[in-house]
């Protein structure tokens, strides 16, 4: 992988967006208060806890005669809240993060011979190594409502995701192996989907909830420390979920219920020189049970 020029990093990190988009919420959630007591939506929206939660993780890369595999399982915590704004409208926030990454082993194959660096190169099992991935996600979200518990939403999505390879095992000559190497991609995305909610967790029996959202990039940067020179900005790809939640009431003001979410994640490929970032699909299933309430 040859060198190339340095790019000038981002001045606002996630974590700057997240921390501001926490403190508008709770500005605007207080400033809703008393409005809300006056017409009833106060028993509306509530906040959520997901322990004892998991998520199956299968992530791809692909460039050309060369592809990877891995699959891993990873401790998660999702949180969040939904607040009432009106009759019409909802806020949500939902930050999801991994608590604890599992380790797998990461398989590269050729999928037909082919030559590089005075090598040729045999189809099949090229290398292997150790993987893991952390994500993180916030989702800030605004819903409107199209008809008694059908909304549609949209909003921004910040993602981190960071992939740690390790003990390299090179199965056919010529393959070049590190010790450790480290990914971490940043984005931003706009997203819009369609979802069934209802609402209100207190003084009820149950809650449920079901949406199906799809994103686009729209600010991308991912650095890897093969390349330490070279920052990767391509925007093409995808994100589309479905998540749902079902709970049943314990307390008047408190519920337990299960959580489950889907996800599929494609971005393009980006040349820097002679680094290149492959095409790469992450696939995800997470499940859990969660504690949602109102105070």
């Amino acid at each position: 992988m040859g060198d190339a020029s340095k790019r000038d990093k981002p001045m606002l990190t996630n974590a700057s967006f997240r921390t501001i988009l926490v403190g508008l919420i709770f500005v605007a959630n207080a400033a809703l208060a008393d409005d809300t007591k006056s017409d009833g939506l106060s028993d509306k929206g509530f906040s959520f806890f997901v322990g004892l939660a998991g998520s199956s993780v299968r992530y791809q890369e692909n460039t050309g005669a060369i592809k990877s595999k891995a699959q891993t399982n990873n401790l998660i915590i999702n949180s969040g809240a939904l607040y009432a704004i009106d009759h019409d409208y909802l806020l949500s926030i939902e930050n999801q993060s991994t608590f604890y990454p599992g380790n797998a082993t990461e398989s590269w194959n050729a999928t037909s011979p082919f030559s590089a660096g005075g090598y040729s190169f045999n189809t099949g099992l090229l290398q292997q190594d150790d993987f893991s991935l952390s994500q993180s996600s916030t989702r800030l979200f605004l819903h409107k409502r199209i008809a008694n518990e059908w909304f549609v939403m949209g909003g921004p999505s910040f993602n981190t995701n960071s992939f740690k390879r390790s003990a390299f095992v090179a199965a056919q000559p010529g393959v070049n192996t590190s010790s450790v190497v480290e990914e971490t991609a940043s984005e931003i995305l706009v997203n819009l989907g369609i979802g069934l909610e209802s609402e209100q967790v207190l003084n009820r029996p149950d809650h449920y909830s079901l949406s199906l959202t799809a994103g686009v990039p729209v600010w991308r940067r991912v650095t890897n420390t093969d390349n330490p020179g070279d920052t990767f900005t391509n925007i093409q790809g995808y994100d589309v979920w479905l998540e749902g939640r079902y709970s049943w009431a314990i307390k008047n003001n408190i519920q337990i219920g299960l959580w489950g979410q889907l996800s599929n994640s494609s971005r393009g490929s980006q040349t820097i020189g002679l680094a290149e970032l492959p095409n790469s699909r992450l696939e995800t299933a997470g499940y859990g049970l969660e504690l949602l309430w109102k105070l």
